[in-house]
């Protein structure tokens, strides 16, 4: 590598690839010609670069990652060749090359194509660094349309729409589990019926009565069964687990090791048997012998025992240990503490009837705060000795480790509680849940501000109101997301007025 590639961050060579700062004439290192049809998507996570990328080598169509590094040599010191989650690369993209390029292979073997930037830029170097700074500040300078004309909306008109579009937000959180609830009810019907069949003459042709639909329509019955919606929650409350790195992999965790499974096995419900489950399906149970600390290597060698006597039992997937994201994430958002926390939580779904508790939370005569701290309580758990001072299995801490912070629960109460306790009041048609649960909504106390928070707080609200409950943030990112972002002002009642 040389001085001029060492000092070139990756960060500007992923920005030539997004804008594409290249000539149209592309070709791979071995000669063949390239089309980009799509860069794909950011990966701010591990993993490659870029995902969804689509592209054209020699009139053959690939969807997959994208690599970027400085040279071809990166691959192999970053160990690329031995991580499974580099297998969906499809192109590594240089800046430049040696006149001997080392093949770039993936951990399935497959040898994949290289695209030497160097020989392509639009420009020089410098040429394009001033474009990027450009780029730059003009990102930073983004303002919603309506930023030079909203100064004379009043605080109450701002308060109407924001009222409306809270409620929205909650709603479009309502539906995924409206349309989970749905399909795990049409899969209980068809376990517990049969359809009825005329073993006699065929029906005449076109007689289209005679013909079951492939989806009956639900009736309020078919959502009696409470186990559907422990386990609708039991995903929510996973995926919630997740963050935003780890979300995918949770769920598909809750989906694969259902309540129902966990309930089903021949063996005492104690902690160590969830947790030996969960972290067995996760694939995320080490081999002791691989831990240095003597508690750990008991700890585990104790779940080893229990997930063998499990594991002739369970016949769903086992996800691998690179699905999950540990870097770059806070160690207290690490999948091990939140499996951990998770098998807790699971146990308290099993024994306690959790989502009875929460339905009758609601439906109490009582203040928000205090629905609310009992909400809070309901998920509130007091992990073991070992997982209070770690974080992973080979991660010690020597101050107490919260497995599930207050934060984290007020987060899962309003993308995953309320929602579904709204889905419940509407199915069964109680107006006392669907109270209970706006109520809660309007008073939580606003979450930390992200980027679309401080934005519109700046360009749209500009002190004429506060965002001082969590669904007035709520308001505003769907706001942004559903209506700023996508330019639809005509369909937004503050953007309708100012066009008039």
């Amino acid at each position: 590598m040389n001085r001029r590639t060492h000092n070139i961050h990756e960060r500007f060579l992923r920005h030539i690839w997004s804008k594409q700062y290249l000539t149209a004439d592309l070709q791979t290192a071995d000669g063949k010609t390239l089309k980009v049809f799509n860069v794909g998507q950011l990966n701010s996570d591990g993993g490659p670069d870029f995902c969804n990328a689509k592209i054209k080598i020699d009139g053959v169509t690939y969807s997959g990652d994208i690599e970027i590094h400085r040279t071809v040599f990166e691959w192999l010191q970053h160990q690329h060749q031995e991580d499974p989650r580099y297998n969906k690369v499809i192109l590594h993209v240089v800046l430049e090359t040696t006149s001997n390029i080392p093949p770039t292979i993936v951990y399935s073997g497959r040898q994949i194509p290289i695209l030497v930037l160097g020989q392509f830029l639009t420009g020089s170097i410098q040429t394009i660094w001033q474009k990027a700074i450009l780029d730059e500040r003009a990102k930073k300078l983004e303002t919603i349309q309506c930023f030079n004309k909203n100064s004379i909306l009043t605080s109450e008109a701002l308060d109407r729409w924001l009222i409306k579009l809270a409620v929205e937000r909650l709603e479009l959180k309502l539906r995924r589990f409206d349309e989970r609830l749905k399909q795990l009810a049409h899969e209980r019907r068809m376990t517990l019926h049969e359809w009825q069949r005329s073993y006699g003459n065929l029906p005449v042709e076109g007689e289209h009565n005679e013909i079951p639909l492939p989806f009956p329509e639900l009736a309020q019955n078919d959502f009696s069964d409470k186990n559907l919606w422990e386990q609708v929650l039991y995903e929510g409350v996973m995926e919630g687990l997740g963050y935003s790195k780890n979300r995918e992999p949770f769920l598909r965790l809750a989906e694969n090791v259902t309540l129902k499974i966990i309930a089903g096995i021949g063996m005492p419900i104690l902690d160590t048997t969830i947790e030996s489950l969960m972290f067995g399906v996760a694939g995320l149970l080490p081999k002791s012998k691989s831990l240095e600390e003597k508690e750990a290597r008991q700890y585990v060698h104790k779940l080893h025992r229990s997930w063998k006597e499990l594991r002739p039992q369970y016949h769903g997937e086992i996800l691998h240990p690179a699905d999950w994201q540990f870097f770059p994430t806070r160690p207290s958002n690490f999948p091990t503490i939140r499996i951990a926390a998770a098998s807790l939580l699971i146990k308290e779904l099993l024994e306690h009837d959790v989502f009875r508790c929460i339905v009758q939370i609601l439906k109490a005569n009582t203040p928000a705060a205090e629905k609310e701290h009992k909400l809070i309580r309901i998920f509130t758990i007091e992990t073991n000795d070992f997982w209070r001072h770690h974080y992973s299995f080979n991660k010690f801490s020597s101050t107490n480790v919260t497995a599930l912070g207050v934060s984290r629960i007020r987060e899962i109460i309003i993308n995953t509680v309320l929602p579904i306790a709204l889905l419940y009041a509407r199915i069964f048609k109680d107006k006392t849940v669907r109270e209970g649960v706006l109520n809660v909504y309007q008073s939580l106390p606003a979450f930390e501000n992200n980027s679309i928070i401080r934005l519109m707080e700046k360009q749209l609200l500009k002190k004429r109101l506060s965002l001082k409950c969590v669904s007035r943030q709520q308001a505003v990112i769907q706001l942004y997301r559903f209506y700023c972002a996508e330019e639809r002002c005509s369909d937004c009642d503050l953007g309708a007025v100012l066009i008039r």
